[in-house]
C-alpha cells in the first residue's frame, strides 16, 4: 500500500467500525475491514438473506451510492470500494453499508449465470422446453447471483403461454432453489420467474407495475434482471417474485388458507370472476377456478368461494354492502381494481374476467385479491381513456357491478385513484421511475443478443411511449366527472392521549373541513381490535357531546369500545363531502392496509391468591418432565387456606399476547400447595401441565393473567435478565418479595 493511501484507509477502518450499516437492521449485520499484504478487503456480517450497497462521503452527511460496485452479500468478501471504483486517495474519506431492499431491489439489475451440463447450449435448451410440458426440471448444477450468492442443484424449465409460443428464441423461465437441495433458497425466495416481457420492448412495464401495485395489493415483486446460460448472454428479462405461500404470508398472518388462480375460461366464456353460475353444485364451478393448495379439501375449498359467490350475486341491493364484507375484503379488492384499472392492466379482473388469482384468508374467512401477470400493463390497445368505474354497469363483471353502484363504495374506489395518482400514477413520479429503471437496463439491452431489433432506436421510442402513455391516462383521469368532485380535508387524527385499559372506551378525533366550499356531509370512525377481518363502523359527530370538544369547532369525535388486554386496536377515518357525488377522504390516505393504532395495556390485580414462586429457564439434569425431557419449568404457589382454581387464566411470556397459554378447564392448586407448568411448548402432551412457549435462558418476562371475565389484569409477574444451567430463580425463603437464584425446589418450599 503507498503512501498516499496509507492514512485514508486508517481513516476508513474508524468510520466503517462506527457508522456501519445504517439501516433500520442495522443490529443483523456488521462491517469487517481487513488489511493484508497492502490488500483491504471488506466484508458485512449479517443474516445470509441480506445485500448492501457501499455508500461514501467526505463529510458524514451526504452519502453516494456505488453502484458501480455492485451489492455486497453478508458475509463475502470483496475488494476494498475505493480501489474497485478508482477513487483518488483524497477522497471520500468514509464509508458505510446500507441494506439493499432484497433480491427485487427495483435500483439494481440482478444478474444470473446458469449452468449446465448439456453438451450444447441448444440441447440444453431443448431440455427446458421438454420440462415445460412434463413439469419436470431440468437439473442444473450451479446458479450464481451477482452478489456473489450462490445456490448448487436449481431445477429450471421454461414457461409461459402466448409469451412462449411466439417469442423466438428467447423463452421465460420459472428457476427452483430447492429442486435438490431440501429448504434451499435465494435470498430467501425458493422460486422466481425471468419473464421475456414478450411484446414489452422497453421490458420494464411488469417491473413497474408490480413494485407499484405490492404497494397496495398483494401483489409479487419484481426489478430487472441479466441472464447467462454458462457463457452465453441470453439478455434482460422481467425478474418476477413467484405466486406461492412465500408471498401470502408476506401480505397475510398465515398461509393457512386457500390459494386460487382463475385461468382463461374454456370456450371464451366469462365464468371466472365470481359470477353465479346458476347452482351451488362444486362440479359447475371448477373448470373456472383453479385450487392451488391442500389446507382444506377440494369440495370445502370451493363451497368456501361458491358460498361468496351466491352473496355477491343474489343478496337483496340494501343488504350487500354489509353480507359481502364476511365474505370479501372488499376494501382490498377496491384498490386491487383501482390499480388495474389505472395501470390499464390488460390481463386483469376488469378486462378479461379472469387470469388473476386471490386467496381465502383463514383467519378472517374473506376472500383478497392477489395479483397474477403484469407483463401487459399500460395497455395501449384498450387505450388510455378507460374509464375510471369501467365494469360498473356490466353483468360479467360481478364484483364492479354490485360494488359500484354502492356509492359508499364508489367514493371509496375513487378515492384509492386519487391517493395512487397523488403518489405515484402521475407524470412527474412515473418519469422517474421509469428514467431510473431505464438507467440500470439500457447498457444490457444494447448488448442482449435476443432483444428482436437492431440498435436501440425502438428501445428509446417504446420508453418515451410509456411516459406518454402515462401523461396521456393522468391528464384524462384527472379531468374525469367521476374524479373531480372535491373531497373534505383531514387534518390532525387524535387518538387516546393516556395508557388505555381493558375497561377504557377510548374516544378518537379528527379535524374535518371543507375543500373549497365542498362541505362536510358526515365523518366515520372505522375500527376493529385485529390486523385483519372487517372493521366495526361509527359515526363521528362535532356537536360537543362525543368528546369532540366545543360543538361546531370543525373537530369531530366517537367512542370505539372496550377490548381486552394485549390487543392492538386498528383505526382510520372517513370524510364525505356535502357535494353531489358525496366525494370521499381517508386518513390514513392507504386505509384499510394502513392504519392509526393504540395498545391496550396490562393493568395489574389488587390481589392475587397464586404467585409465581420459582422458575428454571435452563433446565439440563435437574428434573425431567413426565415424558423424561429436561425441559424449562415454571412453578405456582397457592398463598391461602383453599384450594384455588386456575381454570381461566393464562401463563405467558409475552405482555403484547397475555392469553397466550391457558390453564386447562379444571386445574386446581391445593391449599398451600404448588404446581409446576412445562414451559416446553408441548401444549398437548399428556400427563403434565406444558405451555405453548419456552423460556430463554438470556431472560425475558413471565406474567400470570387472570380471567377474560376479570379484564386479564395480572396477578403476578416476574422479569429475569441471563440465567445458568440448572440453577433456579425464585422467591427467597426470608423475603418473598425478593428473588435470588437458588438450589432448584419443585414443587416444595423454597430454600
Amino acid at each position: 500500500m503507498n503512501s498516499t493511501r496509507r492514512l485514508p484507509a486508517l481513516r476508513i477502518a474508524v468510520a466503517i467500525l462506527s457508522l456501519l450499516p445504517c439501516h433500520s437492521r442495522a443490529a443483523d449485520g456488521s462491517v469487517v475491514l481487513k488489511v493484508t499484504n497492502n490488500a483491504v478487503m471488506l466484508k458485512v456480517d449479517g443474516d445470509k438473506d441480506d445485500d448492501w450497497w457501499i455508500q461514501s462521503s467526505t463529510n458524514l452527511s451526504s452519502w453516494t451510492t456505488l453502484t458501480n460496485f455492485g451489492s455486497l452479500l453478508s458475509g463475502n468478501e470483496t475488494n476494498a470500494p475505493w480501489r474497485a471504483n478508482g477513487v483518488p486517495a483524497t477522497t471520500p474519506t468514509y464509508f458505510r453499508a446500507k441494506q439493499t431492499a432484497g433480491l427485487y431491489d427495483p435500483s439494481i439489475l440482478r444478474t444470473f449465470t446458469l449452468s449446465y451440463t448439456q453438451a450444447t447450449l441448444t440441447s440444453f435448451t431443448s431440455a427446458l422446453a421438454t420440462a415445460k410440458s412434463t413439469g419436470v426440471n431440468v437439473y442444473c448444477p450451479q446458479l450464481t447471483l451477482d452478489n456473489g450468492a450462490t445456490n448448487v442443484s436449481v431445477g429450471a424449465r421454461f414457461k409461459g403461454m402466448t409469451s412462449y409460443s411466439q417469442s423466438g428464441y428467447k423463452k421465460s423461465l420459472n428457476v427452483e432453489m430447492d429442486y435438490i437441495v431440501t429448504n434451499a433458497d435465494l435470498m430467501g425466495f425458493t422460486t422466481f420467474n425471468l419473464n421475456n416481457a414478450f411484446g414489452d420492448t422497453t421490458v420494464m412495464r411488469e417491473p413497474v407495475y408490480f413494485t407499484l401495485m405490492s404497494e397496495y395489493c398483494c401483489s409479487p415483486k419484481a426489478c430487472l434482471a441479466q441472464l447467462y446460460m454458462n457463457s452465453s448472454n441470453r439478455g434482460v428479462y422481467s425478474l418476477a417474485q413467484q405466486e406461492n405461500n412465500q408471498l401470502i404470508r408476506a401480505y397475510f398472518p398465515s398461509d393457512n388458507g386457500d390459494r386460487w388462480r382463475t385461468p382463461n375460461p374454456p370456450n371464451g366464456t366469462a365464468n371466472c370472476a365470481f359470477g353465479y353460475l346458476g347452482n351451488t353444485n362444486v362440479s359447475t364451478y371448477i373448470p373456472y377456478y383453479e385450487f392451488h393448495t391442500q389446507n382444506a379439501t377440494t369440495n370445502v375449498a370451493y363451497a368456501r368461494v361458491i358460498n361468496a359467490i351466491n352473496i355477491l350475486n343474489n343478496t337483496a341491493t340494501n343488504q350487500l354492502r354489509d353480507a359481502a364484507e364476511n365474505v370479501f375484503a372488499v376494501d382490498s379488492w377496491l384498490w386491487f381494481l383501482a390499480c388495474e384499472n389505472i395501470f390499464v392492466d390488460d390481463d386483469s379482473y376488469f378486462n378479461k374476467g379472469s387470469d388473476y388469482s386471490f386467496y381465502w384468508e383463514i383467519e378472517s374467512g374473506r376472500i383478497h385479491p392477489v395479483e397474477h401477470d403484469g407483463n401487459e400493463a399500460f395497455a395501449a390497445a384498450i387505450n388510455y381513456t378507460l374509464s375510471p368505474v369501467y365494469g360498473a354497469t356490466l353483468t360479467s363483471r360481478p364484483l364492479l357491478y354490485k360494488f359500484l353502484p354502492i356509492n359508499e363504495l364508489r367514493q371509496r374506489y375513487l378515492a384509492h385513484f386519487r391517493t395512487i395518482m397523488t403518489e405515484f400514477y402521475n407524470p412527474a413520479t412515473m418519469n422517474n421511475i421509469i428514467d431510473a429503471f431505464s438507467a440500470v437496463s439500457t447498457n444490457a439491452i444494447a448488448n442482449d443478443p435476443l432483444r428482436g431489433y437492431t440498435g436501440l432506436t425502438s428501445y428509446y421510442s417504446a420508453v418515451t411511449s410509456l411516459k406518454q402513455f402515462v401523461t396521456n391516462r393522468y391528464n384524462y383521469l384527472t379531468t374525469n366527472a367521476e374524479l373531480t368532485p372535491l373531497q373534505p380535508n383531514i387534518g390532525s387524527v387524535t387518538g387516546p392521549a393516556a395508557a388505555v385499559y381493558a375497561t377504557n372506551i377510548p374516544t378518537i378525533k379528527a379535524s374535518v373541513t371543507s375543500n373549497a366550499g365542498s362541505g362536510v356531509n358526515s365523518v366515520w370512525l372505522y375500527f376493529r381490535d385485529k390486523p385483519y377481518g372487517r372493521f366495526t363502523v361509527r359515526q363521528m359527530f362535532d356537536d360537543g357531546a362525543h368528546g369532540d370538544g366545543a360543538s361546531g369547532d370543525n373537530v369531530y369525535g366517537a367512542v370505539t369500545t372496550n377490548y381486552p388486554a394485549g390487543n392492538k386496536i386498528h383505526y382510520y377515518i372517513e370524510a364525505r363531502a356535502t357535494n353531489a357525488a358525496q366525494a370521499a377522504r381517508f386518513s390514513p390516505a392507504r386505509a384499510e392496509a394502513v392504519t392509526y393504532d393504540y395498545d391496550i395495556s396490562l393493568s395489574a390485580a389488587a390481589s392475587t391468591s397464586v404467585v409465581i414462586n420459582e422458575f428454571m429457564a435452563s433446565n439440563t439434569s435437574t428434573i425431567a418432565d413426565p415424558q423424561g425431557e429436561f425441559d424449562d419449568w415454571i412453578e405456582l404457589r397457592n398463598l391461602t387456606q383453599s384450594t384455588v382454581d386456575l381454570t381461566g387464566l393464562y401463563l405467558t411470556d409475552e405482555p403484547a399476547n397475555p392469553r397466550k397459554w391457558p390453564f386447562p378447564s379444571g386445574t386446581t392448586i391445593p391449599a398451600n400447595g404448588y404446581l409446576l407448568v412445562w414451559a416446553d411448548e408441548d401444549g398437548l402432551a399428556m400427563p403434565g401441565l406444558h405451555a405453548n412457549f419456552k423460556l430463554s435462558a438470556s431472560g425475558e418476562q413471565i406474567l400470570l393473567i387472570d380471567t377474560d371475565a376479570n379484564n386479564n389484569q395480572v396477578l403476578d409477574s416476574i422479569t429475569f435478565g441471563a440465567q445458568s444451567a440448572d440453577i433456579s430463580y425464585g422467591r427467597t425463603a426470608a423475603n418473598a418479595d425478593v428473588w435470588s437464584t437458588m438450589t432448584p425446589t419443585p414443587n416444595a418450599a423454597n430454600q
